[in-house]
């Protein structure tokens, strides 16, 4: 991406930037202050101007800003004027609502949504920018193991699932000599749907197998990987016989330091035991992963493959996270980083630490260690190679080139590469330097640098990658950016298509959706063993997977509509859920299921989410409606003036929570916002603390009805969970809402920075498609590579410093 030029950019020495960012301390930043206008003169003179002086300028300051102890949040919105205009004779002045009513209410309303508070107001008094940002975490990791796999080539997946399966009569995988000599076959291939057999004291229960000896057959599984999560994996081979397992290994080469992920060939008895083996894998990524087993004059055989993921619970591999394909290996930077910065509501890397950029230098060295002791597999050579030197040369050239996102200069090469070779006691030290000095650069590390005047298709390149993968261009992309496709607007529409689609978009919509939905709150979810005795954490851990399930049908099924987010009327359930939410009949693994639309309204009914938004013992309206006001509803809340904690204790134990919640937050302070909080909140009163449909609360019936008001200054009725799910399916509002979010999420920069049109665009877009999510991400990636207005202004290089 540009960064657009202007009078006030700043130029620095380019490949001293990092250093002196960390060294240093500074931030980069561009401050803009807004001219006077006729438009904001008109303001000033404006009948609500002195109302709002008078009543107003003390708690909320003189632009809206907010004023320390008084009124923290800032007097910024998305209610349009009538809903202002209600929300201020309600609630304003603070315990003297009555002072602004009527003419007075609707002068000041103007005055607050023209002067400061309208999306339109804060664009002009605080133009929005495209920050200069680094890559985030997940940005790094992704980049970096697209880097180097791109020199293996190309990865992917198609929809089968489970693991290729190769059975062996002889125990060293291979037929036994006897059937050799007889030309008998004495193997089969098939696919096995997860890795769990108890073989007893026989033989795989399989009619190719029935010759099979019981005292010695082998079998092999290969097959990809497929974790959700980011972090640490724990994997356990259950087993009484010989077995090893290899995660994201595909060269069993000693020579390139290749590590079993678990080795358990040799076993010391005929007993069950536990071998366990761990690997850091970036969640959505596929990764090779084979296991070895063989049993030889032992009474009884079994083997199962299991495994605990970041914030789950030791089970068997599900059949949905592994496939029968093949995939090449991904070099994962598994050093700790900090934290990026979120206090803007979404991950961006705009904070420099020297913590940082240790952990940079770490994962560029551990890179460099990575891509020397596999050198002559990934520049495709070999030791004895009369021309080995000059491949390698090459591989460095090429390394720099698709780490910076655009071919070198002549200038650029020798600078870059060829220098290092000159001085480098031999090729691997060379490339050693290359890798660590490509990895630690501005180039690589801030990929929104302005390179030119104008934005070239390495720009658009390296921005649609960015956007969609979390990842620098691929292959095809660079091919297209190098053969002019990306200058056309139907080649780029189909290039974009296509990008949309691939398993990297993917895994980012994937983690949007876990950021989105606040399930990071799930981490340490626990419930009471004496009220909930059914729950614990293998049925989180199916209620997390039921409901990625969902979201990947929703988004990504035949019918992939925004609206089916809130609005489906099935779940995902396996037995256990099935047993626990109303569905005792079902059998196996996860299904889709049907049920009662009357019971159950997509995500804001789903038991994961309804779990986390409730209570140890008991539901939570406040919890709930929060969630729903913020984030399917699109509305926003102010901060409370104080922390009101709920103690059940101080209650009568013969009250209803809705009744509790009525009793808790009846001052007007309070409600100033639970007028929307709790209605929300009280539609969902018919689910209890772990998602299940209750009738009654103390021996009392469920009462999920209450009066809604709209942003519009409409008043709708609520009966229950539909009412609020069509509500937010069919509104404007909760549509932007979403949109923005997907936005801030895809590219990580203010949306206003692309121009005031931008999200009534991308909305009349979004609803022109059906409310089709991925054309949703399409016309985000498109936004976000066309780039901000001409006329704004940012940091960019100088033409001395590039």
């Amino acid at each position: 991406m540009r960064l657009p030029s202007s009078q006030n950019s700043f130029s620095f020495r380019f490949d001293s930037l990092l250093p002196r960012l960390v060294v240093f301390g500074l931030a980069c930043s561009v401050t803009e202050f807004s001219q006077g206008s006729p438009e904001v003169a008109s303001l000033e003179s404006h009948p609500g101007a002195a109302i709002y002086r008078k009543m107003c300028l003390e708690c909320h300051g003189e632009t809206g800003e907010g004023v320390e102890g008084k009124a923290d949040d800032p007097l910024y919105g998305n209610r349009d004027l009538e809903s202002l205009t209600g929300r201020i004779e309600r609630t304003m002045p603070e315990d003297e609502e009555d002072l602004c009513v009527g003419e007075d209410a609707r002068a000041v309303a103007e005055y607050i949504y023209d002067a400061f508070y309208s999306e339109a107001a804060r664009a002009r008094n605080t133009p929005a920018r495209v920050e200069l940002a680094r890559l985030t975490v997940p940005q790094y990791r992704n980049s970096v193991a697209d880097l180097i796999l791109g020199f293996r080539g190309q990865i992917g997946y198609g929809e089968e699932r489970g693991l290729r399966a190769y059975y062996y009569g002889g125990y060293k995988f291979n037929d036994r000599e006897e059937f050799r000599k007889e030309k008998k076959k004495d193997r089969f291939e098939t696919r096995d749907q997860q890795i769990r057999f108890d073989f007893g004291e026989g033989t795989p229960k399989r009619e190719e197998a029935r010759e099979f000896a019981p005292q010695g057959f082998s079998i092999r599984w290969e097959g990809v990987l497929l974790p959700e999560e980011t972090g640490e994996y724990e994997f356990v081979i259950r087993t009484r016989n010989g077995a090893t397992l290899w995660v994201n290994e595909n060269d069993h080469n000693e020579n390139t330091g290749t590590e079993k992920t678990i080795d358990a060939w040799v076993a010391p008895g005929n007993e069950v035991r536990d071998e366990k083996g761990t690997r850091y894998l970036i969640g959505g990524r596929p990764y090779p992963i084979r296991l070895e087993f063989f049993t030889y004059k032992e009474k009884a055989a079994s083997i199962e493959l299991l495994w605990k993921p970041p914030h789950g619970v030791l089970q068997t591999i599900p059949t949905h996270n592994l496939t029968p394909d093949w995939v090449h290996e991904s070099h994962v930077a598994s050093n700790p980083f900090p934290a990026d910065d979120r206090s803007v509501g979404y991950e961006r890397g705009t904070s420099v630490s020297k913590a940082w950029f240790d952990a940079v230098t770490a994962g560029g060295i551990d890179a460099a260690d990575y891509v020397v002791t596999h050198l002559d597999q990934l520049a495709k050579t070999k030791d004895d190679q009369p021309d080995r030197e000059k491949k390698i040369r090459e591989f460095g050239r090429l390394f720099t080139e698709r780490a910076f996102r655009r071919p070198l200069s002549k200038e650029e090469e020798k600078r870059f590469v060829l220098r290092h070779f000159d001085e480098a006691e031999n090729a691997e030290q060379a490339v050693k330097r290359i890798v660590l000095m490509a990895l630690t650069s501005p180039r690589f590390l801030y990929p929104n640098l302005s390179h030119g005047e104008e934005p070239d298709q390495w720009d658009i390149a390296n921005v649609l990658a960015l956007t969609l993968w979390d990842s620098l261009p691929d292959e095809r992309l660079r091919n297209r950016a190098s053969n002019g496709h990306l200058a056309n607007p139907n080649q780029l529409g189909g290039a974009v298509d296509q990008m949309v689609w691939d398993w990297r978009t993917k895994a980012k919509v994937r983690e949007f959706f876990h950021h989105w939905l606040e399930l990071e709150r799930a981490v340490e979810l626990s419930k009471d063993e004496t009220v909930y005795p059914e729950f614990n954490d293998s049925v989180l851990a199916d209620l997390r997977t039921s409901l990625d399930l969902f979201l990947e049908e929703a988004i990504w099924g035949e019918n992939a509509d925004y609206r089916q987010l809130l609005l489906a009327d099935y779940l995902y359930l396996n037995e256990r859920l099935g047993k626990l939410y109303g569905k005792p009949g079902i059998k196996g693994g996860f299904q889709k299921v049907s049920l009662d639309a009357n019971r159950r309204s997509g995500l804001i009914t789903h038991p994961f989410l309804l779990s986390s938004l409730a209570y140890h013992n008991s539901t939570s309206p406040i919890h709930r409606g929060v969630f729903l006001t913020r984030n399917i509803v699109g509305m926003t809340l102010k901060s409370p003036p104080m922390a009101n904690e709920f103690k059940e204790g101080k209650f009568d134990p013969n009250l209803t929570m809705r009744e509790k919640v009525t009793e808790m937050t009846r001052a007007k302070a309070c409600m100033a916002c639970h007028v929307t909080i709790n209605p929300l909140g009280f539609s969902l009163e018919h689910y209890d603390g772990i998602g299940r449909w209750q009738t009654k609360d103390r021996n009392k019936p469920v009462d999920a009805t209450s009066e809604f008001l709209t942003d519009s200054g409409e008043t709708i009725q609520l009966t229950g969970a539909r009412d609020v799910a069509e509500f937010a399916a069919n509104t404007p509002s909760a549509h932007r809402a979403f949109i923005q979010q997907v936005f801030h999420h895809l590219v990580k920069q203010p949306v206003l920075a692309y121009g005031p049109d931008t999200m009534e665009e991308l909305r009349s877009g979004f609803a022109e498609s059906g409310f089709n999510v991925p054309q949703l991400l399409k016309r985000v990636a498109l936004t976000a590579a066309q780039g901000p207005p001409a006329d704004s202004s940012g940091p960019e290089l100088s033409s001395a410093s590039r």
